[in-house]
């Protein structure tokens, strides 16, 4: 049982270092919204990332 605790208490510990490290998470981004204007390309459809 110690084993274990003292095993929950290091990962806790690395993800508390971890969280600190990568900073706050941030909530989910809007989504993109296609432009009716704009005809989709097939390097839209394959790389849509790219602007």
């Amino acid at each position: 049982m110690e084993k274990q605790a003292k095993r929950e208490k290091k990962l806790a510990e690395k993800k508390a270092k971890r969280e600190a490290k990568e900073g706050p998470k941030k909530e989910v981004e809007a989504e993109k919204v296609l432009d009716a204007s704009r005809p989709i390309t097939l390097d839209f459809l394959t790389n849509p990332d790219k602007e």
